[in-house]
């Protein structure tokens, strides 16, 4: 299946704050090396599940590897003083070649937390993941993280791992976004799926 690409659009998030939404693309090594480093260690122990002081310069060209059916990122940017700024990003990988499951990471970069931009990439995410027949997120989640818990939950997700030091959760993705949950969350992803426009196939 060829992958369907993001059309690039900007919204307007809380506090005011305009951000860009678009593919995660080759060249952009140095904007993810720069969301990295203004990670806090909490942040950074949330997205890879243990300390991290840097990414490899293999981690670096696979965060940015070109899009496909079965491994695709989304990033968000703001502009700032004629510059671009990483904001967050969200990935999904597929389980395997045959599986409608795949295992996502969203990262946010501190100074841009809690103004709604996680719910809003996840939503831009899932839409992209269903138009390449993807019905499940899989989710690795430390148990400290109350926030991310929280926003999968939100939107049907449910708990596969219980007590353990790593919550795996599993949510489900949706075609019709009228289907996830009537809440503020799943409101918010209705938003992002409203905003979120593919190429044809």
């Amino acid at each position: 299946m060829a992958y369907r690409s993001l059309r690039p659009f900007d919204v307007e998030v809380k506090d005011g704050l305009w951000v860009s939404l678009r593919d995660v693309v080759p060249d952009d090594g140095d904007l993810i090396e720069l969301g990295f480093d203004r990670l806090s260690k909490q942040s950074r122990f949330f997205r890879f599940m243990a300390a991290k002081k840097r990414l490899t310069g293999r981690e670096v060209k696979q965060f940015a590897a070109l899009n496909t059916a079965d491994h695709a990122a989304v990033g968000a940017l703001c502009m700032r003083q004629n510059r671009a700024h990483p904001v967050g990003i969200a990935r999904y990988i597929r389980t395997n070649a045959e599986d409608h499951a795949a295992e996502i990471a969203i990262t946010v970069v501190d100074a841009f937390q809690n103004r709604g931009i996680g719910t809003l990439l996840l939503g831009v995410l899932a839409k992209v993941a269903q138009a390449h027949g993807i019905t499940e997120f899989l989710a690795l989640v430390a148990k400290e993280n109350d926030a991310m818990q929280h926003l999968l939950h939100e939107l049907g997700g449910t708990d596969e791992t219980p007590g353990d030091p790593e919550v795996n959760i599993s949510m489900p993705i949706y075609q019709d976004p009228q289907n996830y949950p009537i809440n503020k969350v799943g409101a918010y992803v209705r938003e992002a799926y409203a905003f979120t426009e593919l190429t044809p196939v």
